[in-house]
């Protein structure tokens, strides 16, 4: 795969909000801004931030969807994602639900993977504190995971998974 371009981010960024949007997803601006747009980091690299809530009915506790990716410049005007946050959290029910990729050196030595899950049956309580994690190929196959998770109507089942540490 050919790293994508800045202008190719873009267009990521807007293909990922009219998919979350084509689902019912309330899509929302970072830190309370009026428009999304990839974000710059001080050390130049490039953000894609979004959140926001799943469709429920309107006395129903909100289910929170956050996506943030971080990328860094790897070449001439080519970007590589680096870092990732899909989570899912599930306030009627009570779980949430995450895939990670950050920390990468600590995660390698600690773990032996690079890409980790975070289960809670029960918000707030962890059994584990760390998942073995299956790798997501971008937003969209994060978006999709934790949206059937949400569709299922259930919390999921953490006992399924390997636990890290």
């Amino acid at each position: 795969m050919i790293p994508p371009s800045r202008n190719e981010l873009l267009v990521y960024l807007a293909d990922l909000v009219e998919e979350l949007e084509r689902y019912a997803v309330t899509v929302l601006p970072p830190d309370d801004r009026d428009e999304i747009t990839l974000g710059r980091e001080r050390d130049g690299g490039l953000i894609i931030d979004l959140s926001g809530h799943l469709p429920t009915s309107p006395r129903s506790r909100i289910a929170e969807l956050e996506l943030f990716e971080r990328w860094r410049l790897i070449g001439p005007d080519q970007w590589a994602c680096f870092e990732y946050t899909y989570e899912l959290r599930h306030h009627a029910i009570g779980y949430r639900r995450a895939f990670h990729r950050h920390d990468e050196d600590h995660f390698v030595r600690r773990y032996g993977v690079a890409t980790h899950e975070h289960c809670e049956a029960t918000l707030g309580i962890e059994v584990c504190g760390h998942y073995h994690g299956r790798p997501v190929v971008d937003a969209f196959d994060g978006f999709r995971r934790l949206y059937d998770t949400w569709l299922s109507d259930q919390g999921p089942d953490c006992s399924a998974l390997v636990c890290i540490g």
